[in-house]
């Protein structure tokens, strides 16, 4: 049967979640929770939720409850809830730190199932008006299930959840919590002091390219948000982070002792170890194959490449454009889903008098 669902908290995450799973024929009806009237509004305008209420009534109608807002509010959103809750209901939520989540639901009551979950995707704008139905469209979503909660829950969740086009992995919280801390909390960390070693020098900023902004672009993140998921993961952070000062302190050395050699040796690891890892924009998916094409920069150029793949169907499953000079025109790459999808891409492109090659 169609099940009622309660987002508790539509911002980006929870928006984009509601727009993914709004008209799915295993959904019923999408509840919306949020202490912003104003972001419920809007969210039931975009056709994020079908409705909304307090949190107390959505809880007594859900058949599965995601709680979209930051960790550190799940303790006072279950104390208000669980004794409020069926026998079945599923409890997950889209917190990006796992372990301290799982401790806050070991409160609930046996009837009700726990499944934690983290969709690796995001970006730096926030709120409903953000919301993007394919938002996590070829992401990882980590699931951390109960040790208790049966296998055929944590099938009807994932079932649920599907149609937003996500990759689910199932693993432990704090091994979770251990991955992030590395790929995610600490380049955060290091975004932002790279940033503020500027000391805002006009000067510095005003040189500042592709390299520095690439570098740094997660530090125009939310820093409130940011707070609160670097201190839920305080144990994994600063256990890397040590590891992060004794590299770079090596580092420093090698450049005091003249060690060209080593540091080299460093630099070419580096360099190979990132060559190794499959483009790709969102969480852990499979590399896809990637050509690089070079366009002039005229009004529906983008559109122009979609219709040259589209009649020979081959889908565009990523896009980034590169580096664009107004007027002139740009680079852009293009992800697809095969090497053979690649090879006839790149054959199609040139035939349309487009350079273009594999990368």
């Amino acid at each position: 049967m169609p099940l009622n669902i309660l987002i508790a908290g539509v911002g980006l995450i929870g928006g984009s979640l509601g727009l993914a799973l709004k008209g799915s024929s295993s959904v019923n009806k999408i509840i919306g929770v949020d202490s912003d009237l104003e972001a419920l509004k809007k969210a039931e305008e975009l056709g994020a939720i079908d409705c909304y209420t307090s949190l107390s009534e959505g809880a007594k109608q859900a058949d599965i409850i995601i709680l979209c807002t930051p960790v550190n509010t799940f303790a006072s959103i279950i104390d208000e809830i669980m004794d409020l809750l069926r026998p079945g209901t599923i409890i997950t939520d889209t917190g990006s730190t796992k372990e301290k989540a799982m401790n806050t639901f070991a409160k609930l009551p046996d009837y009700v199932y726990v499944i934690g979950g983290h969709p690796m995707a995001g970006g730096e704008a926030i709120g409903i008006i953000n919301a993007d139905k394919y938002l996590f469209e070829n992401a990882v979503y980590v699931l951390t299930p109960a040790a208790n909660t049966p296998s055929d829950i944590i099938n009807q969740l994932k079932a649920v959840l599907s149609v937003i086009g996500a990759r689910f992995m199932i693993m432990e919280p704090r091994y979770h919590d251990e991955i992030v801390a590395v790929i995610s909390h600490i380049p955060h960390l290091l975004s932002a002091a790279l940033v503020n070693l500027t000391n805002a020098d006009r000067d510095k900023l005003s040189m500042a390219a592709g390299g520095f902004r690439d570098t740094t672009r997660i530090a125009s993140s939310n820093p409130k948000l940011w707070q609160q998921i670097l201190f839920s993961n305080r144990e994994s952070v600063i256990k890397y982070l040590d590891q992060l000062i004794i590299s770079l302190n090596e580092y420093r050395d090698m450049l005091d002792n003249h060690d060209e050699q080593q540091l080299f040796e460093q630099l070419k690891r580096a360099q190979e170890t990132r060559n190794s890892i499959p483009y790709m924009r969102k969480g852990l998916m499979p590399g896809f194959s990637d050509i690089i094409c070079i366009v002039p920069d005229r009004p529906g150029i983008i559109g122009e490449l979609g219709n040259i793949l589209g009649e020979k169907h081959i889908n565009i499953v990523d896009l980034e454009i590169l580096h664009v000079r107004e007027g002139d025109g740009g680079t852009i790459r293009i992800g697809v889903p095969t090497y053979e999808n690649a090879c006839q891409a790149v054959d199609e492109l040139k035939e349309h008098g487009i350079k273009a090659w594999r990368r």
